[in-house]
């Protein structure tokens, strides 16, 4: 394999390995250890373009704990914040799924809103700083027509006016008269250095208000966010991000197995229709500058009575039209709507082996003694350890390189078979 790019920050490298070594997916330097996703990526950068034209997308990403489900997503998500996209990510739970008859639906909105991430602020709270920005950019378009400056009685007027034709724009959308005007409340709160009043229209929009009559007296508005309402909000959301200088709005949802795992029937198919009507709005391009990436178990996805596949309309469109026989069995659409993520394969391992040895290098400022037989023997063994059982995932193997990594560089004096012969007993008898 070629040489990692020596510019990998130490720190960076640092955070890999241990996130890598701890079982978790880092949230950075992911593009260092990629291997063997370049279709399914690909794939998903086509949905990025189309959001980015001002269409909407929705994909599943199907597979077994451990397969680079996870990764994949906070893969994406890099991507698309370098491409200038608000992000989000939430990971459903038993108190934050789609709807629920104990606010379930709005905390997961509140989740969405709380994780907004962009370029300029990657590590989620973006939502204020893309509210200021907004303003702020408006304000310096008026400078540069008008040559008046803040504080100038008709300067204000001016950026009104701005605010104005971009809130009315979006009156016409479903609920899109009462999001507008707490858009311009916000503004009204900035121009009038009200922190209070625009503190209160922060918390309105991001579903903090439990009452109408709570939001009535505090800003003049007849609605609240709710567990029914909060996607009309998150496509408001897609259209005023577009408006304040950005390319959409992408969300990553991740652990939608929590809703196989709702025990009633009743409130997994309330979840489901839910999905249902999110799906058929974006196909059906109602929703614009909107992505949605759903991150799902291959068991949540396929089991016939809990899962995905047990309510019968998302199964008619999600189910994979598998093309019978030969070797069209090994293709897969990558247009379809699921993507089913199939285990790396030895050779991809291989490369990551490669990647991981050159990251505990540059760690740990030395050179490894291990090379290609030993990764052949490493694999080899990992993969006859296996055989009889599940398959092995991609995370236990990786945990598992990292110890025999660490264990070679700090027994250095000692022979590198003998290490290798004893991780291997080790996970023999730890497994």
């Amino acid at each position: 394999g070629e040489d990692m790019d020596k510019g990998i920050q130490k720190a960076t490298a640092a955070i890999v390995l241990n996130s890598l070594g701890g079982g978790v997916v880092p949230r950075v330097g992911l593009e260092y250890i990629t291997v063997g996703r370049r279709n399914e990526i690909g794939a998903l950068l086509q949905d990025v373009e189309l959001i980015q034209a001002g269409g909407s997308a929705i994909r599943f990403i199907e597979g077994r704990y451990g397969s680079g489900k996870t990764f994949l997503l906070y893969a994406l998500k890099n991507h698309v914040l370098e491409r200038n996209f608000v992000v989000s990510d939430v990971e459903l739970s038993v108190d934050k799924r789609l709807v629920g008859n104990k606010g379930q639906g709005i905390a997961a909105y509140r989740e969405m809103l709380r994780n907004l991430a962009t370029r300029g602020c990657p590590d989620q709270g973006a939502l204020k700083p893309v509210l200021d920005k907004w303003i702020s950019e408006l304000e310096n378009e008026v400078e540069q027509e008008s040559g008046l400056t803040p504080g100038h009685e008709s300067f204000d007027i001016k950026v009104s006016q701005k605010v104005h034709k971009i809130t009315s724009s979006l009156e016409e959308k479903v609920n899109g008269f009462d999001f507008a005007k707490v858009l311009s409340i916000y503004y009204k709160g900035h121009r009038m250095g009200d922190d209070k009043l625009q503190q209160k229209a922060f918390r309105w929009m991001c579903g903090e208000y439990r009452t109408k009559s709570e939001a009535k007296s505090d800003l003049g508005v007849n609605l609240i966010i709710t567990d029914d309402n909060w996607y009309d909000f998150i496509k408001l959301w897609a259209e005023f991000v577009v408006k304040a200088g950005y390319a959409g709005l992408y969300i990553c949802m991740d652990e939608l197995a929590s809703i196989y795992e709702i025990p009633s029937k009743v409130g997994r198919d309330y979840n489901y229709s839910k999905l249902l009507a999110i799906y058929n709005d974006v196909l059906q391009g109602k929703a614009s500058h909107l992505g949605f990436l759903m991150g799902i178990t291959k068991e949540a996805m396929e089991d016939p009575v809990r899962g995905i596949y047990g309510y019968e309309p998302l199964r008619s469109r999600l189910e994979n039209r598998k093309i019978a026989g030969g070797a069209a069995e090994e293709l897969r659409d990558l247009a379809a709507p699921v993507i089913a993520l199939s285990p790396l394969n030895p050779g991809e391992i291989y490369v990551l082996l490669e990647k991981l040895t050159q990251l505990h290098e540059i760690v740990y400022g030395y050179e490894s003694k291990l090379e290609h037989d030993d990764f052949i023997y490493f694999l080899k063994n990992q993969y006859a350890r296996v055989r009889n059982t599940e398959e092995m995932t991609a995370r236990e193997m990786i945990r598992n390189y990292i110890t025999l990594l660490n264990l070679t560089q700090q027994n250095s004096d000692r022979p590198k078979e003998e290490i290798l012969y004893a991780v291997e007993d080790y996970n023999v008898k730890s497994n």
